[in-house]
């Protein structure tokens, strides 16, 4: 879906790890990535935006927060080529 109408995200690098010790680092070589707590660790995870530590999401609503945070991601990274073409 994010192919047809974001053109060049196929190249998007996300990353989904299950460990919070390993995972910040390995995030930090992806786009966008998240760090999600294992099942006896506090419910917080680190998200990672261009390497960058953007914001740790906490609580139930992990997922959620993190899928808000991905398609903004991809609207603002790939949704300005399509509205500039659509101009030309």
């Amino acid at each position: 879906m994010w192919q047809a109408r974001y053109p060049g995200s196929a190249e998007l690098r996300v990353a989904v790890m299950g460990c919070v010790v390993n995972g910040p680092g390995e995030s930090k070589h992806a786009d966008i990535g998240i760090s999600l707590p294992g099942t006896a660790e506090e419910p917080k995870a680190p998200v990672y935006v261009d390497g960058v530590l953007k914001i740790t999401l906490k609580g139930d609503a992990i997922v959620a927060d993190f899928l808000k945070i991905l398609d903004d991601y991809v609207e603002s990274r790939y949704g300005l080529r399509t509205h500039a073409a659509a101009g030309r």
